[in-house]
This record gives C-alpha cells, structure tokens and sequence, in this order.
C-alpha cells in the first residue's frame, strides 16, 4: 500500500464514512482484502485503550488545526448551521470527541457492514481489484450474523 486512511463526511439527513486507499496495479486486490478485514476486526474487536485514545487525540488536533485557518472555519461553521442548526465550539466538539467509546466504534461498524458495501477504483489497471460481488463475499464469510437484504 502506499496509503491509506479513514474518511467521513456527514450532512444533515446522510452520512459517508470508509477507508481509501492506493496502492500500485499488481497490489489492488491486496489492497481490498486488508480494507476488508480492517472492517472485520472493527467489527468483531474492540479496539485497544491506546488505540482510541490515540485515535481521540489525532481527531482533536486534525479539527483543533484546521479551524485555525478562516476559510475552513467559516465552511465549518456554514456546516454545522445547516447540519445541527448551531455552532458548537471547540471545546464541545473536544468533548464529544472524547465520549466516543470502543463500543460506539464496534456498533457504527457493525450496522455499517450489514448493508451492501460501496466500492470506486481508479486507475490505468484495476483488473486486480475484486469485483463488488468478491468484496461483498469477503465481507460476509466472516460472520453469520450479517445479512444483506
């Protein structure tokens, strides 16, 4: 892999949440196996106190750092008017942050996997990258407690 990470962005009535990732041509199905059962682990693991906590502290800074510039502040304000109706400040959303427990992260992920996954691949060559039937496969055979439709 050459990288990958965590992504969300929410609006008032709708959400989008998952994990991107790149990686050269001949890697692509790689790549989707080690997404999927990053998915897996989060559903069926909790994660460690040092991991949330990490994950607490580089959520924090990440929103504590971009408000630091007005244009992504005056977007982030413009965001939460139109989601919550209000502003909240830093210190709430801080907060909030904070009250996240391992057992919201396991619960998110697994009402998330019981739905059909959305895939996208770019690239000169994704002739690697498994099919959404393959990935939807991959991410059923784990659990018997997860239906589709």
């Amino acid at each position: 892999a050459e990288s990958a990470e965590a992504f969300t962005s929410f609006h008032a009535e709708s959400g989008l949440w998952g994990i991107s990732g790149s990686c050269p041509p001949q890697f692509g199905r790689e790549m989707a196996t080690t997404i999927v059962q990053q998915f897996d682990k989060l559903a069926n693991d909790f994660v460690t106190d040092e991991e949330l906590d990490r994950a607490r502290n580089m959520l924090k800074c990440n929103v504590l750092t971009q408000l630091e510039s007005r244009l992504v502040l005056f977007e982030d304000i413009g965001r939460q008017i139109l989601t919550y109706g209000k502003r909240e400040d830093a210190v709430t959303m801080c907060a909030k942050i904070d009250a996240v427990t391992k057992e919201d992260i396991r619960e998110v992920v697994r009402k998330a996997i019981k739905k059909p996954p959305t895939v996208s691949s770019v690239g000169v060559d994704i002739s690697t990258v498994p099919d959404i039937g393959q990935i939807t496969q991959m991410l059923g055979k784990n659990s018997h407690k997860r239906t589709w439709f």
